[in-house]
């Protein structure tokens, strides 16, 4: 099995470089990494050449111009051009155990999507996080340093979603454990089964909520992803157009007809994109 992972950035690449160093220190190294770009200013190599030569993967780097937020447009250019069976899917600003994939490929099924937690730090952390993952010899250094109260909460939103998953089961619910973008991976089928990300969804907000709804009439429901070390996420300034989401009216529509109707097949995605603008392809090792 071909393990792609795909990360979609923009700018904030010192974060970038931690997950990076995360990968790189995976017990199950993964074949590819994709690295997603939405037209950042910063350049990937400056803060990621040194690494590179160390990586046993391949590494790839998908550049479109920016014309806004295409997070949805970025994610399909990457799958198009990966060659994984599983696709694992981190933000930027995420970072993890040594056991992250290898965790997610002893538990991935081709009807479900594994639907990982991370913990917001604060700014102080995250500043002690980005200088001590340069020398550690194993990620539980850093989880030590952060209050054990971050693992137990970690714990209680996999139990929520275990609730969710389970009431969904006794159809219950229609949806069980809500998509979030952060980190998550299914198999490739099942990405091309709802046509990936619908690409109508331009700007911030509910691209990946929608995804989940498709997934979920497409008979592909989400599971949780309990790791040995929790996942963490990195802080950073919130983006103050993240508000309000113009995507609403449109997505509560879709919503309606996808449940309704079982129309999980999006009609701008993987098979016929939205835009046509170039779309930049670099092997970088």
């Amino acid at each position: 099995m071909k393990i792609s992972v795909i990360v979609p950035v923009y700018n904030r690449l010192e974060h970038f470089r931690a997950l990076f160093l995360c990968l790189l220190r995976q017990k199950k190294q993964a074949d590819e990494l994709i690295i997603t770009d939405d037209g950042s200013s910063q350049k990937v190599l400056d803060f990621i050449s040194d690494l590179i030569p160390k990586a046993q993967f391949k590494v790839k780097h998908i550049y479109q111009e920016d014309k806004g937020f295409r997070k949805t447009r970025a994610l399909n250019n990457a799958v198009r051009n990966s060659t994984g069976d599983l696709l694992i899917f981190c933000d930027q600003d995420l970072i993890f155990g040594e056991e992250y994939i290898e965790t997610i490929a002893n538990n991935i099924k081709s009807n479900i999507f594994l639907m990982g937690r991370a913990h917001h730090t604060t700014e102080e952390q995250k500043n002690l996080i980005l200088s001590d993952i340069e020398n550690i010899n194993s990620y539980n250094e850093i989880i030590k340093k952060l209050p054990a109260k971050y693992i137990e909460t970690i714990d209680k939103m996999l139990k929520e979603d275990r609730k969710r998953r389970i009431i969904k089961t006794f159809k219950l619910a229609k949806r069980g454990i809500r998509l979030v973008g952060m980190s998550y991976a299914l198999m490739r089928e099942a990405y091309l089964k709802v046509n990936g990300y619908d690409e109508n969804y331009v700007g911030w907000g509910q691209e990946d909520d929608d995804f989940g709804n498709r997934l979920t009439v497409a008979g592909i429901n989400g599971r949780e992803l309990i790791t040995q070390n929790i996942q963490l996420h990195l802080w950073h300034y919130s983006d103050p157009t993240k508000i309000h989401s113009a995507n609403e009216e449109y997505y509560y529509k879709r919503k309606e007809k996808i449940f309704s109707k079982k129309d999980f097949f999006c009609k701008k995605g993987y098979e016929d994109s939205k835009d046509r603008d170039d779309v930049t392809i670099k092997i970088l090792n």
